[in-house]
């Protein structure tokens, strides 16, 4: 997640692909569960925020990573390298310059993780006041629309996600679900989408699953949930918008801004920087099959932010970690995420370094 203020060149740290105006959005599914109460709804909002989200945006910034996942035994943390990779794109709709586009897709590889399958995406489009190619004032999210695609899992170990894989396999039936939301300053709307595929789409074939739930969506006739207006928070930025705008105060030294309300899934959740601490040198070895090395480097000057965001209602929080450059070419770039559910283990995302990097985008970065 960039801070929208940065410009950056072509080419950052270590040959990774950098252009202007990346911001991070996050895996939507470490946010809290989707269970809410129900009422029916008109759905013509949300059938607009499904066409935001189908339309295809401008890419202008494209960053590819590798997951590597830790494990804690007794006294010590052991893991495995490239086991899943992801990435994040920002762009910006090419019909309409208010509406800016956040994209990810992270999960597990079947083929590096014991035949692990478990991956989750999202598209969050944030419509703003002003155009995306001019620099806005604060507080310019004027409405959000969500749309997150994931492998369902019960799992809570290993072996139980295995043992869930194994029955898919047996029944040959495998467990999807889809969530479109909408947000607006005096609504917000949700609806969640189970489905079942004979085929087990993995994180690779996520461009031909993807239209598969949207199709699901546009023909889903389900209640919809809805977030009382009375309880709702003001803003009407999604999760990937607000993590954007408390990064923005850390990088530019406004350490009071560091608490705002979001809507997801028509919950109201809170999401605070708890806490930045400087990080002088960040060494980062990954290492492939038979030894090779993915990445060996050095991050010099960073910042750590130290998220954690907590559901209204349940109270449940949800923390990872965000380690940001300072400096140069790599101010504001979002160079290692980690995300820890539990005490035994840890997922920790690196950028992967690239040789080629796109060119200069023309827009103006924020």
């Amino acid at each position: 997640m960039l801070p929208r203020r940065f410009i950056f060149p072509n080419e950052g740290p270590s040959g990774m692909r950098v252009t202007p105006r990346c911001r991070l959005p996050f895996l939507f599914f470490l946010l809290a569960g989707f269970a809410s109460a129900t009422t029916p709804l008109d759905q013509q909002p949300l059938a607009e925020a499904l066409r935001w989200v189908k339309s295809t945006p401008q890419t202008l910034a494209d960053y590819d990573y590798i997951m590597t996942i830790r494990i804690h035994l007794l006294f010590f943390w052991t893991g495995k390298d490239d086991v899943g990779s992801g990435y994040i794109r920002r762009g910006v709709s090419q019909q309409d310059a208010h509406q800016e586009f956040f994209q990810v897709l992270f999960g597990s590889d079947p083929d590096k993780a014991r035949s692990i399958n478990r991956w989750g995406a999202g598209r969050e489009v944030a419509l703003h006041k002003s155009p995306v190619t001019a620099l806005p004032p604060e507080d310019d999210v004027v409405g959000s629309a969500f749309f997150g695609f994931m492998k369902s899992s019960r799992g809570k170990s290993v072996s139980e996600m295995q043992a869930e894989l194994k029955k898919e396999k047996e029944q040959g039936e495998h467990s999807f679900t889809g969530i479109l939301s909408r947000v607006e300053p005096t609504s917000a709307i949700s609806v969640i989408v189970p489905m079942q595929s004979d085929t087990d789409y993995n994180l690779h074939q996520y461009a031909l699953a993807e239209p598969v739930m949207f199709q699901r969506i546009s023909l889903f006739d389900g209640p919809v949930k809805t977030l009382p207006v009375a309880s709702h928070c003001s803003s009407g930025s999604g999760f990937m918008t607000t993590v954007a705008e408390l990064m923005d105060a850390a990088i530019d030294g406004r350490r009071e801004v560091i608490s705002r309300c979001y809507i997801h899934d028509a919950q109201e959740n809170t999401l605070t920087l708890e806490k930045i601490s400087p990080i002088s040198n960040l060494p980062i070895q990954l290492h492939g099959p038979n030894n090779s090395t993915l990445l060996d480097t050095t991050y010099h000057d960073l910042s750590q932010l130290d998220f954690v965001s907590t559901h209204k209602e349940t109270g449940k929080k949800v923390y990872f970690t965000i380690s940001v450059g300072t400096q140069g070419n790599q101010r504001g770039v979002p160079l290692q995420i980690r995300y820890q559910p539990n005490w035994w283990f840890q997922v920790v995302l690196n950028l992967r370094p690239t040789q080629n990097p796109p060119p200069v985008n023309a827009l103006v970065a924020r």
